[in-house]
């Protein structure tokens, strides 16, 4: 049973784009961020010492998700070099958060801030699933995706740590870095990580007018439209606020 639960030879809960359990799952996302937002003073204001035990123990769970998910496939002989290597963007954006919350490592927490919702919000919104809850996959999935850019938010506003323009453009460069670094692996191991090869076909079925655009031409407006968005409406507004609370 638990093989199954791994190796998900007869999958009884099908994924489907935007049906009850997918749409479910996105509106859990969008509610966690929204509570997050309405009481981002109320975290503000919760002690360090409370704040931090949360997010070490956020970052422990994103931490074992990561090991049972890698682990567990290779003790069933599900991995495939493939797809579950750690380098997928949401991939390495949950380890570089990881890593700067467990050794306080503020720098990292305002690169991740941006990296958190580039790309999570395109997984949540298309990804590339055959099952559902009967599958540890879609669970991993939800937590490295879902619960990471809720926590990845919470943590924004838990460490009043500020973010300007130039880590905008700091995680700019450090994504464009990885997909040219992914690029020529993806090239010599037939992989498709960061998608910076492929657009997922997933995406392209209901996209299909995306193949007159290169792959990473693509990633590039996505990403900076997402954290153009980020930055003017979380980043922008709470630099105002923490303005006005020292003035």
């Amino acid at each position: 049973m638990l093989r199954e639960f791994f190796v998900n030879e007869h999958p009884k809960f099908l994924f489907k784009q935007f049906g009850l359990i997918h749409n479910i799952f996105i509106a859990s996302a969008v509610i966690g961020l929204i509570i997050i937002y309405l009481n981002r003073h109320k975290i503000s204001k919760i002690s360090s010492k409370t704040n931090n035990r949360i997010l070490k123990i956020s970052a422990i769970i994103l931490l074992i998700n990561m090991i049972i998910f890698t682990f567990g496939n290779l003790y069933f002989g599900s991995f495939d070099y493939k797809e579950h290597l750690p380098f997928h963007l949401c991939f390495i954006a949950n380890y570089l958060f990881i890593f700067g919350i467990l050794f306080n490592k503020e720098g990292i927490l305002k690169l991740t801030i941006f990296m958190s919702f580039i790309g999570p919000i395109p997984a949540i919104l298309w990804p590339n699933l055959v099952s559902t809850i009967d599958n540890f996959n879609f669970w991993q999935y939800v937590i490295s995706h879902h619960f990471f850019i809720c926590i990845s938010l919470y943590s924004y506003y838990a460490l009043n740590y500020k973010v300007g323009l130039k880590n905008y453009i700091y995680t700019f460069i450090l994504t464009n870095f990885l997909m040219l670094i992914m690029y020529p692996f993806n090239l010599t191991f037939k992989t498709n990580y960061i998608f910076s090869t492929k657009i997922p076909d997933n995406v392209m079925v209901l996209y299909p007018w995306l193949k007159y655009f290169p792959p990473m031409l693509t990633l590039e407006v996505t990403g900076l439209i997402i954290s153009g968005l980020v930055y003017y409406f979380i980043i922008k507004k709470r630099n105002q606020e923490l303005a006005l609370e020292k003035s």
